[in-house]
């Protein structure tokens, strides 16, 4: 499972762009934070399916939209672009809602991380702030 993790890991840092010490802060009220995330079965070899998170934060309350960027086909947000996400944040905790699947986990500095039940299965996922492949702060 540690190998799944890092594997997970791995891809979305990979995608994202390096952020520098002066990263968008969460708390309060923050607009259009861009995060890079990626999702997989726990257990499984194959590439993760990977979307651009778009994210408003206010106090504690999250909104804003997904868009899917896999090359992996048949993905559970398959060619979806901008599509609603809810959730929060409380005591390190995050939770983020896409259609009808919650990504549960916990959140620190730029990344957040945990599982989610997708059609019976667990997934793994991890999200980094910035954009994929701009090698630039956003």
């Amino acid at each position: 499972m540690i190998r799944r993790f890092f594997f997970l890991g791995l891809t979305v840092a990979l995608l994202a762009s390096p952020m520098s010490a002066g990263a968008i802060s969460v708390e309060g009220n923050v607009r259009d934070v861009p995060y890079v995330i990626g999702f997989s079965p726990i257990n499984s070899q194959n590439q993760p399916y990977v979307g651009q998170l778009r994210l408003n934060f206010n106090n504690g309350i999250i909104s804003g939209s997904y868009t899917d960027l896999s090359i992996r086909p048949g993905g559970p947000f398959a060619n979806a672009h901008n599509i609603p996400v809810s959730g929060g944040t409380s005591s390190g905790h995050v939770r983020l809602t896409i259609r009808n699947v919650t990504f549960r986990g916990t959140i620190e500095g730029e990344a957040m991380g945990g599982s989610t039940t997708i059609n019976g299965a667990i997934f793994a996922w991890a999200a980094q702030q910035g954009t994929p492949g701009s090698g630039r702060q956003h």
